[in-house]
């Protein structure tokens, strides 16, 4: 597209939806954040494409809440109970772990995978011990949970 082109529908944009039409889209946060991404892939220039970066959320979680209990699930493809950490400072559960290549012999030709070091922290509901925590691994899923402290008040007859 040349530039004239460019102008042109840059104008027809403006007409249609007024004046300050790119001024309010650059202005908007996602936009910004769009323009302020990088790709996923990288070319090495010899048409094989690099590594898959770290997502900006690794690993998802899911936090489930009910009256009694809490369950943190959190997902952990090609992560080994070995290869990964758990911790909890005030209410804030962190993991942190390592993702190992599936077959460090071969040459990546195309990855969407994440592999290498990752750590997030997890924001909990309420502040509870270490002492309080259950952590269970299956199928590439961990779960945490924690009972909560109901609190059963006890009755005040009234006269």
């Amino acid at each position: 597209m040349d530039m004239e082109k460019l102008k042109q529908w840059m104008d027809i944009a403006k007409n249609m939806h007024g004046g300050d039409f790119w001024n309010n889209i650059f202005d908007q946060e996602f936009a910004k954040q769009f323009m302020n991404e990088q790709p996923i892939h990288s070319s090495t220039g010899d048409g094989q494409i690099g590594r898959a970066e770290k997502p900006k959320s690794f690993p998802l979680i899911d936090i489930l809440e009910g009256e009694e209990e809490v369950v943190v699930v959190i997902e952990l493809p090609g992560v080994t109970k070995e290869n990964m950490e758990l911790g909890l400072s005030g209410n804030i559960l962190t993991i942190k772990g390592k993702v190992n290549p599936v077959n460090p012999q071969l040459t990546i030709r195309h990855s969407e995978r994440f592999n290498g070091d990752f750590q997030r922290q997890i924001p909990l509901p309420d502040t509870v011990s270490p002492n309080q925590l259950s952590a269970k691994f299956w199928n590439g899923l961990l779960f945490v949970s924690y009972q909560r402290k109901v609190e059963k008040g006890e009755i005040i007859p009234i006269e």
